[in-house]
């Protein structure tokens, strides 16, 4: 038994180990085929990236060149008339004629549109009659007045009558006093003539106090007077007031121009005034008309008043209108960052219509050096807006650029480049600074 389990107790060994041995040949097998290509595509791939950074790239260039002296600029604009105004009825009442439509040319001072106003004609005639009521009052104050100064007169003489009477007492009495005194008479007929003589001493202050009192009643009377015509003045005031409101019953052109606006009929009920918001006639003088237009910010100081500038209107094809900047708001608009600009010209002959969407072009003079490039050699990340720029030497340097118009295609340089430079076009992400490149061989030389 020991010598027949010998050899199999021997064999089991061996097997177990050629099944390792055969598993770890077949694992080494599966890693040098997943290995092996990978090593190999790194490789190449390595080997790639280094012939890439050995390899001088072939780039695009374009030339910079200096802004001309004056630029065009075709801004959009909307054509109204300079002189505009909305009329309004001063009186309240119903519309009994209207005698203009839209379209109608008016002269000024010409009549639109009579308003019934029967409240205004019965105030008016009420006011005249107080007119006349006071005028009346006037001439009684005044009357009375006389009155007084009659009466202040007639105070007068009686007392110079008084003092008359008085010295002829004061006399007499002195007489029989100085008789009194020689026993010539006696002393009760001296005693009646002093009383006689106190008596006229009182019918004189009588009279002085007739006089105060007729002088008091005058003032009382001028200013009755005062009154009445004060009364007077106002009562025609108020009638020249109504009269002048009745003729705002008579609606009239305020200049020459067109109607270009009707908001009423024969029998519209109108109410005076502007609050309402319903004007009856719109007015349009068009002779002159002007267009205002916002000019972007990078335009805003090279447009002065007193510039041409020329107006487009599709309507009119082939035709070309002369106007002129007037005036500028000389201050931008926070939201849109645009200069407000008004420009007028003459329209005579009546080609052009007031609303008429219109373009107008200006003749912008350059007042900062600027160069020009094209659009595609701009490079923008995070680093700002820069160009690459292309030494004789053929080696890039990026360089930070201001940006100023933009014109579709090519772009404004207000800073950072210079009239001649070559720059890059279409430049890659992988340029670096100072990398040497090639040039395109279909691509002009620099100048």
């Amino acid at each position: 038994m020991s010598i027949d389990s010998s050899p199999l107790e021997t064999a089991r060994p061996k097997r177990r180990l050629t099944r390792i041995l055969g598993f770890a040949a077949i694992v080494l097998l599966l890693l040098l085929v997943g290995i092996v290509p990978r090593l190999g595509r790194r490789n190449a791939a390595v080997a790639q990236a280094r012939s890439v950074e050995e390899e001088v790239p072939i780039i695009s260039i374009s030339q910079a060149k200096a802004a001309p002296p004056s630029s065009e600029l075709l801004l959009p604009g909307n054509t109204q008339a300079v002189t505009v105004a909305a009329v309004y009825a001063r009186a309240s009442g119903y519309v009994s004629k209207r005698l203009v439509d839209i379209g109608s040319k008016v002269k000024a001072g010409q009549l639109l549109a009579v308003i019934e106003s029967p409240e205004v004609d019965q105030e008016l005639a009420q006011a005249k009659a107080n007119v006349e009521q006071a005028r009346a009052g006037l001439e009684q104050a005044k009357a009375t007045l006389q009155q007084s100064d009659a009466g202040l007169n007639q105070a007068k003489a009686n007392l110079e009558q008084a003092n008359a009477n008085q010295e002829i007492s004061r006399l007499s009495y002195s007489r029989w006093d100085r008789l009194v005194t020689k026993g010539v008479v006696s002393k009760q007929a001296a005693d009646e003539r002093r009383t006689d003589f106190s008596a006229k001493q009182a019918g004189v202050a009588a009279s002085e106090a007739s006089i105060h009192t007729a002088e008091a009643n005058i003032v009382a009377q001028q200013a009755n007077v005062g009154a009445a015509q004060a009364a007077l003045v106002a009562q025609q005031a108020n009638v020249k007031r109504l009269e002048e409101l009745r003729g705002f019953e008579r609606v009239v052109a305020p200049f020459d121009g067109i109607i270009t606006e009707r908001k009423v009929e024969r029998g519209d009920l109108i109410t005076a005034g502007s609050g309402g918001d319903r004007n009856l006639f719109s007015i349009a003088q068009p002779q002159t008309l002007r267009i205002q237009v916002n000019v972007p910010q990078a335009f805003s100081v090279d447009l002065l008043p007193g510039q041409s500038a020329e107006v487009i209107v599709a309507e009119r094809p082939g035709e070309h209108f002369e106007g002129k900047v007037v005036r500028t708001a000389n201050s931008l608009n926070a939201a849109s960052r645009t200069l407000l600009a008004e420009v007028q010209l003459q329209n005579k002959d009546g080609r052009l219509l007031p609303g008429m969407y219109s373009q107008v072009k200006f003749i912008v003079p350059a007042t900062r050096s600027a160069v020009i490039v094209p659009a595609d050699t701009l490079v923008v990340n995070s680093q700002g807006t820069r160009a690459i720029v292309v030494s004789p030497q053929h080696t890039l340097h990026y360089v930070p650029i201001q940006v100023g118009r933009d014109f579709g295609t090519s772009v404004e340089i207000l800073d950072g480049l210079k009239a001649g430079e070559t720059v890059v076009s279409n430049p890659a992400d992988t340029l670096a600074e100072g990398q040497r490149v090639q040039i395109q061989a279909n691509v002009p030389p620099k100048e």
